[in-house]
């Protein structure tokens, strides 16, 4: 079920069987999607990037996500548009910038306990009825239920990560970071570049990540250009002149010594393989 205004605030609810994996490739390619396999070991292929969903498991995808193949039973799916919810605008009222959605080249994946799956089978059911409702308060419903679910799964992503403390001032910072190089790692490749944009030294943020998280500041930014420079390679017809200027690396030597020293083949073979 899709729900839209007329100035094109979109919402999409629904639960998805094989028969219907279509949607992947056609209505789930813009927006923030929430995936969340109900049923046995679903299996995805992402950014070329096999993704294992046990029963009950869910990922978070934005636009620029690109899924290949997926072999599932079943799935609720939510996705959304920047006009329905801005996480970027709204942060501060779920707080999921940089851990849900935007987390650079990671992609969040949560269990949800069995002591918690009624809240959200609840939630799931009162999404569904209210895409049936047409009165004019519909609209700001879907996007209460939108934020309730976002809440629960930050609640569940906090305590596998051992109580991380979402609210922490320190956390706050490396979600921020985060979402700088998801919008800026083809403009910037240093860690003082962001660290200048966090009115921060990268000192501070090399000590702030060595405390919270198990990748430093320098492979976050590392791993987001790998990323981007594989999804070039395999989805378009650019030329790797032409790649390595999108990523602003300053010649196509340099590029391929970043693309090999971190994926063990050349640019040109990686192409190939593919």
């Amino acid at each position: 079920m899709k729900f839209r205004t007329k100035i094109n605030e979109t919402i999409f609810v629904s639960e998805i069987t094989p028969e219907r994996d279509y949607m992947f490739d056609q209505d789930l390619k813009t927006g923030l999607s929430i995936i969340w396999n109900t049923k046995s070991e679903a299996h995805l292929m992402i950014d070329n990037e096999v993704v294992i969903l046990e029963e009950d498991c869910a990922i978070f995808l934005t636009e620029y996500h690109q899924i290949d193949d997926i072999q599932f039973e079943r799935m609720n799916v939510i996705q959304f548009n920047r006009s329905f919810y801005c996480i970027e605008d709204h942060d501060q009222e779920t707080g999921c910038k940089g851990l849900l959605f935007f987390g650079s080249s990671h992609i969040p994946k949560i269990k949800i306990p069995k002591e918690r799956k009624r809240q959200f089978l609840i939630l799931w059911e009162i999404f569904q009825m209210e895409m049936e409702e047409r009165d004019n308060l519909k609209l700001e419903m879907l996007r209460v239920l939108l934020k309730r679910f976002l809440i629960l799964f930050l609640r569940v992503y906090k305590n596998e990560n051992n109580n991380l403390p979402t609210d922490n001032i320190n956390v706050g910072l490396i979600r921020e970071y985060n979402f700088l190089v998801e919008k800026n790692f083809k403009t910037y490749s240093k860690v003082s570049d962001f660290a200048k944009l966090l009115h921060k030294s990268p000192k501070t943020l090399s000590n702030i990540f060595k405390k919270y998280i198990d990748k430093t500041p320098l492979q976050i930014i590392n791993d987001r250009r790998v990323l981007e420079a594989k999804r070039l390679l395999k989805y378009t017809d650019s030329s790797i002149l032409d790649i390595s200027e999108e990523l602003n690396f300053k010649d196509v030597q340099s590029f391929s010594h970043f693309f090999n020293a971190r994926i063990g083949i050349p640019p040109s073979s990686f192409r190939n393989s593919i």
